[in-house]
């Protein structure tokens, strides 16, 4: 009884899919922005995005960046299967969906493309950050209104 209950576990092992999603697994100094092609070498204003069809993940460098590939996959009817910005105050992935973006003016928050945005976690971090650098504070789709206009 017992030799047939572990090789109905085997079994169900070989099963389950080979590999999961893969991390969001950036490499500072060595992955470059899916969009500008610069180096990312600043984690705090960091992002991914995973397709659908792909499975591998596309970086950014830059919060605008990432927002405008991502009106693009979407209007080009590309599927986005995940997406994480890094957290400004605690350089730590973040559901880019459920993040906090404040914009304000790149000569007051520099962002390595000048677009002024940076993502949190949190909405107090979010108001402290907005009212530190005299920015505003906006949801997702605030951030991808804003990449809809730049078109």
């Amino acid at each position: 009884m017992g030799a047939a209950v572990v090789a109905t576990f085997m079994g169900l092992a070989l099963l389950r899919p080979a590999s999961r999603e893969k991390a969001f697994d950036l490499r500072l100094g060595q992955d470059r922005c899916r969009r500008c092609n610069m180096i990312i070498s600043r984690l705090e204003y960091a992002a991914g995005i995973i397709l659908s069809e792909s499975g591998d993940w596309h970086y950014y460098d830059d919060l605008g960046c990432f927002a405008q590939d991502y009106v693009e996959f979407e209007s080009g009817g590309r599927t986005v299967k995940d997406s994480k910005a890094v957290d400004f105050k605690f350089k730590k992935p973040i559901d880019a969906k459920t993040a906090f973006y404040v914009h304000a003016d790149p000569k007051v928050l520099w962002t390595p493309m000048s677009y002024g945005f940076v993502a949190l976690e949190k909405a107090e971090d979010a108001r402290e950050v907005s009212e530190k650098y005299g920015g505003e504070v906006k949801a997702f789709e605030g951030l991808l209104e804003w990449a809809r206009k730049r078109k």
